[in-house]
């Protein structure tokens, strides 16, 4: 009872000031006759402006949010070389067929007390079947150039565990090693399909430079896709892919953004590769420091969110149905009088 004054005194000035808007002139009879002779039709449309009002501000702030919030980006790359860093202390074991691991463990001369630590290296055949387990946080280096042998280099913080097909543990190496898949073009003749899941941040390529770095891998080829959430509905839609060149770099913000994918190889050039990517925005790095930035944005939204450009068309229609019907209504009360 208490706000029942304030509220209909708010709603009477609503209302006159949707007369005002819809009629243009509120000093002409036409103001005063419509709220006379129509007053629980003028009511009617005075809440439905109000309604408007109200969704045109929710529209406005979900807008906001949704362009604010992490988007997802799905990557399919052919790489020479892609950089991993695992989120699990404990990643799935990395498959091995005729493989070689080698690693560098320091030995000291015996005979000579005088001569400083020096690093031997070494290596461990693995002619069939096996696996490598990698402990404690690590980062991995995928590389494969042309149709050659596959490298992995592991960069671990503890010990890494080879086991044999039996899946019996045969050597404790140290936390840096390499592992060589000898001839991966055998293992697709005999129909075995290697691949190693992804699960945590990546980086796919390097832009070439003229350091030492220029020996690393290229990227050859691929894409990237944006996929976001629908303004009403949260189904899903994706912008139309940005195709990768050769040399590009693939960046994502932030630094490290929860990522799922799978690596494998065949018959053609490099490494293939699939991910989705939880991040805010993604970067494509070219030459001389070229970027372009991919990100969820209104402009993104206002051409491929269906929803949102059908919802945007009908609010654009229901002012001049607002303004046509009252107009209307106010040309029959003048002529009804007359």
């Amino acid at each position: 009872m208490v706000l029942r004054k304030p509220c209909k005194g708010a709603f009477s000035i609503i209302r006159n000031i949707v007369l005002a808007a819809v009629l243009y002139e509120p000093e002409n009879r036409k103001f005063s006759v419509l709220a006379e002779r129509y007053p629980k039709t003028l009511n009617c449309i005075t809440i439905l402006f109000c309604v408007y009002l109200g969704f045109l501000v929710f529209l406005v702030a979900k807008i906001v949010i949704n362009a604010t919030a992490t988007g997802s980006f799905i990557l399919t790359a052919r790489t020479e070389q892609i950089e991993y860093q695992p989120e699990s202390i404990a990643p799935p074991r990395i498959p091995l067929h005729n493989a070689t691991v080698h690693w560098e463990e320091e030995s000291t001369e015996r005979f000579d007390p005088l001569v400083s630590e020096a690093s031997a290296s070494k290596s461990l055949a693995i002619p069939g079947s096996g696996s490598v387990q990698i402990q404690g946080k690590s980062h991995l280096v995928f590389s494969r150039i042309g149709r050659g042998t596959l490298h992995i280099q592991i960069k671990s913080s503890s010990p890494v565990v080879v086991y044999n097909d039996k899946d019996e543990a045969v050597a404790n190496l140290p936390p840096f090693v390499e592992l060589v898949l000898n001839d991966p073009e055998a293992l697709l003749g005999k129909d075995i399909s290697w691949k190693y899941n992804l699960d945590g941040p990546l980086i796919v390529g390097r832009v070439p430079t003229y350091g030492v770095q220029q020996l690393s891998g290229l990227l050859i080829d691929g894409e990237i896709q944006m996929i976001a959430r629908q303004l009403l509905s949260g189904n899903h839609y994706k912008v139309d892919p940005y195709k990768l060149q050769l040399g590009d770099e693939i960046q994502f913000l932030p630094e490290n953004p929860k990522t799922s994918g799978m690596v494998t190889f065949d018959t053609n050039r490099g490494l293939q590769m699939v991910a989705i990517v939880e991040a805010n925005s993604a970067t494509v790095k070219k030459f001389r420091a070229t970027h372009i930035q991919i990100r969820n944005n209104l402009w993104s939204k206002l051409g491929k969110d269906e929803e949102l450009v059908i919802t945007w068309a009908v609010l654009l229609t229901v002012p001049g149905m607002l303004v046509f019907l009252s107009r209307l209504l106010a040309f029959h009360a003048l002529h009804v009088k007359k």
